[in-house]
């Protein structure tokens, strides 16, 4: 077999699908310690990759240059001559991409795009075994007998970044001696975030029942919602929605004592600096390979027939009635988180 001396991973977006490429980085630098690991990803995301020990070079595309700056971007990549592709995207630029770029080798993995939209559309379950995407991944390096190493996620952020994050949180009246929970209410599509009446609820018996403070936590397009769920709770709670950065949030989230949101790319992010999540998930399920990596978690969801209606999620549920998260009690939330604070 040639020797693999540079290699290519495009995984452009978004913030869950990256964090959860990192497993396949970390075993890459492992059986490849001498080649030299390119990473092609989304300029809005870069910073979740910008330290990692796994890439010597990290390419961040600004979108906003159109298709020129894709071409111009496949012909800086084909001088490169890249011994192994790994197209981990498989969307129309990672694809335009690699038919350009002219690696010796070039492989990817399977989207099982048959099976899921039988599950979705039909509700017949083809799935022998639930695969996590992020097992998925490593498909793309099968012919090299990489496995997954059961460390699971983790995403590096420079130290100093912790310090804005620490003065937020003294400023909002934390003491270190109390537990820290991180809600996080939103998610890129309507129908997969949970009634903030139950984040509120739950927030109240956890400050009640355990003492703990809650920092409401989101992105600039969350700052309405965090806010008023955090006022809604009351006392001990606080809102940083549109405060920091990919990598302020990563040191927010180490600083936690445990995590509860629902289906986004914050609750990954959680994942990977360790911590304990409860994950609320409703119009998907863990065949489509999204649900926690390891079992430092749990999972609360219903049983209705429409499940799953979505892969990636809608902004409206097609059957109007919305039970799949509608029927999740705060109990059920309240009872799981308080599992993790004993």
């Amino acid at each position: 077999m040639a020797v693999i001396r540079k290699i290519l991973v495009i995984r452009l977006s978004s913030i869950g699908d990256i964090i959860l490429t990192t497993p396949l980085l970390r075993s890459l630098r492992q059986s490849f310690p001498e080649a030299r690991i390119t990473f092609l990803i989304k300029k809005q995301y870069e910073e979740l990759l910008a330290v990692s020990p796994y890439i010597d070079h990290l390419i961040a595309f600004d979108t906003r240059q159109g298709f020129k700056g894709l071409k111009m971007l496949r012909h800086k990549l084909r001088d490169e001559k890249f011994d192994l592709f790994l197209d981990i995207h498989k969307n129309w630029r990672s694809r335009y991409l690699r038919m350009g770029v002219n690696a010796r080798q070039t492989t990817t993995y399977s989207k099982q795009l048959f099976n899921r939209t039988l599950l979705i559309s039909m509700k017949i379950n083809l799935y022998s075994r639930i695969k996590p995407v992020y097992e998925r991944y490593f498909e793309s390096v099968g012919k090299f007998n990489i496995q997954y190493d059961g460390r699971g996620t983790e995403i590096h952020y420079p130290p100093e970044k912790a310090g804005k994050v620490k003065t937020l949180l003294a400023n909002a009246g934390y003491s270190y001696n109390s537990p820290l929970v991180i809600i996080c209410p939103s998610a890129t599509y309507n129908n997969k975030k949970w009634m903030p009446e139950g984040f509120i609820e739950t927030a109240r018996h956890l400050i009640s029942a355990k003492s703990v403070f809650i920092v409401v936590h989101g992105g600039k397009g969350d700052t309405e919602l965090c806010s008023d769920i955090a006022a809604r709770i009351g006392s001990g709670a606080t809102s940083f929605a549109g405060k920091f950065s990919l990598a302020e949030s990563a040191a927010l989230l180490s600083l936690s004592t445990l995590v509860i949101g629902n289906d986004s790319g914050l609750l990954h992010l959680a994942q990977s600096q360790k911590k304990p999540v409860v994950g609320i998930y409703g119009p998907t399920t863990r065949e489509l390979g999204y649900f926690p990596v390891d079992m430092q978690s749990t999972v609360i969801e219903t049983t209705v027939a429409c499940r799953p209606c979505t892969h990636n999620g809608l902004n409206y549920c097609p059957k109007k009635h919305f039970k799949c998260m509608l029927d999740i009690p705060a109990s059920r939330v309240t009872e799981a988180a308080l599992n993790f604070l004993t």
